[in-house]
């Protein structure tokens, strides 16, 4: 009998492992739903109305420029009944995002038919630019990540860069979209390897030496990496990038976050910016991050 009970304790401790991908980043349930969970406006059926017109708890600086990255959970981890885009962008008003860039985002397949994950928030942010970055086919359409930017941004280019998989567990990308006067690259590490991560992470700074050494804008990246600050991916992406966002906040899971796994870069080989806040944003005055996706957003204000 006690053989038994070790043979399932490995067996636990080894499921364990495989749901962490061997990064150490810990799992969230998300079938459980305790009363502490419910959203403040009550259940999922009706967004609560827009509340502090004009306020919000991250003010930002006069002159600054306000990255946003924030992993949305295909807009539908938590809500059963709709989705959370509406939300969202109401968030990224509320808090003057100068430019987002997401992960975990659907295109046009079965979980989503019809839908443009994207192009549904950039037209709920009043008609932003958008751009797709397709990491693998999903359910008859495609998943990956994206990035939104307003409408006035002089767009130079759009496209994706594909990433390894390696020996992980799905086809990663990033997706980038380039204007005048920055560059944001959106990506989302996988789960699973460090080696894969590690892989991903090299491609990456290959695509930015061969695309921006020197250049005279700054170029970002962020995203969920899927690791703590201190492990081997974040230090080899540290090696061509500064990271820009907080590491002592945690962006993972939404409901009683213990994990920092996600964050915003700058290349330290394009033009230099100055940081003049970051935080992981966990209060809004017109949406419910305990609601609107598993991970927490997270900002860097910049000075160019």
């Amino acid at each position: 009998m006690r053989r038994i009970f070790t043979y399932l304790a490995i067996l636990a401790a080894a499921a364990t492992l495989f749901a962490c991908g061997g990064t150490g980043v810990e799992p969230v349930d998300t079938s459980k739903e305790p009363d502490s969970w419910k959203p403040v406006g009550g259940d999922d059926k009706k967004d609560p109305e827009p509340v502090n017109p004009g306020q919000t708890y991250y003010p930002k600086a006069s002159g600054s420029f306000r990255i946003v990255s924030y992993n949305v959970g295909s807009f539908n981890k938590y809500m059963t009944t709709k989705e959370s885009t509406e939300m969202i962008a109401k968030m990224l008003t509320e808090v003057k995002a100068d430019v987002a860039g997401l992960n975990e985002c659907d295109s046009v397949n079965t979980r989503h038919p019809g839908e443009n994950q994207v192009a549904n928030l950039a037209k709920q942010l009043g008609d932003w630019q958008w751009w797709f970055g397709r990491a693998m086919a999903y359910k008859g359409g495609a998943y990956g990540n994206g990035v939104v930017v307003p409408k006035d941004a002089k767009i130079l280019s759009k496209y994706t860069v594909t990433l390894a998989k390696g020996s992980g567990s799905e086809q990663r990308s990033i997706a980038v979209v380039e204007t005048e006067k920055y560059v944001i690259g959106a990506s989302h590490l996988d789960h699973k390897s460090t080696d894969a991560q590690i892989e991903q992470v090299a491609i990456v700074n290959r695509w930015a030496e061969s695309k921006y050494r020197d250049s005279k804008k700054p170029v970002f990246y962020l995203g969920d990496m899927n690791n703590y600050p201190d492990t081997e991916t974040i230090t080899a992406l540290k090696q061509e990038w500064d990271l820009l966002s907080v590491t002592n906040e945690n962006s993972f899971p939404s409901r009683d976050a213990k994990n920092c796994i996600d964050y915003i870069f700058h290349y330290k080989k394009s033009a230099p910016v100055k940081v003049v806040g970051s935080h992981v944003m966990t209060q809004f005055y017109n949406g419910d991050v305990t609601m609107a996706s598993d991970h927490l957003p997270i900002y860097v204000d910049v000075q160019f």
